[in-house]
């Protein structure tokens, strides 16, 4: 997890504090996995762009991390989503080269699982899908079972 967090160029995020992650769950009304929350005190979040780090699970599943989120964005994201409605128990906290949205599932039964979402699928307008819906049709997969698994599958491409 170190190498990951040292890959983020962080650009004004900053690591959160126990009383910021706290506060978040606090509002969220759920906790957070412990492998993300030790992540989030490592990492204010940023761009991921020299060295590339690229996830790669299965063939034709691959993606290239560009940004993972801080807590304050994490925040943002769960109280005012940006564009899109997403199933109450998905938190963004991060994105992949093609607009994709990288999340977390808060829900007790998939604590921690991370999914993707596809932003080609997604509808813009009314009421989040329950999970599972949003995964028979496609709008999120997942990928990994917890963000430690999701962590240590990533490869840092040196030049």
């Amino acid at each position: 997890m170190e190498e990951f967090a040292a890959a983020i160029r962080n650009e004004g995020g900053r690591a959160a504090g126990e009383d910021e992650i706290a506060a978040l769950e606090a509002k969220i009304g759920a906790t957070l996995p412990a492998d993300l929350k030790r992540f989030l005190k490592q990492s204010g979040g940023g761009l991921v762009f020299d060295p590339p780090v690229v996830y790669l699970d299965a063939e034709g599943r691959d993606l290239t991390i560009r940004h993972m989120c801080d807590v304050a964005e994490i925040d943002r994201e769960f109280t005012k989503p940006s564009s899109y409605p997403l199933p109450d128990e998905l938190l963004i906290i991060g994105n992949d080269a093609g607009g994709n949205s990288i999340m977390i599932c808060t829900r007790q039964d998939r604590l921690g699982e991370i999914f993707m979402l596809d932003h080609e699928l997604v509808a813009y307008e009314g009421d989040p899908e329950p999970l599972e819906e949003a995964e028979e049709y496609g709008l999120v997969t997942s990928y990994s079972p917890s963000f430690t698994q999701f962590v240590s599958d990533l490869r840092i491409e040196d030049d």
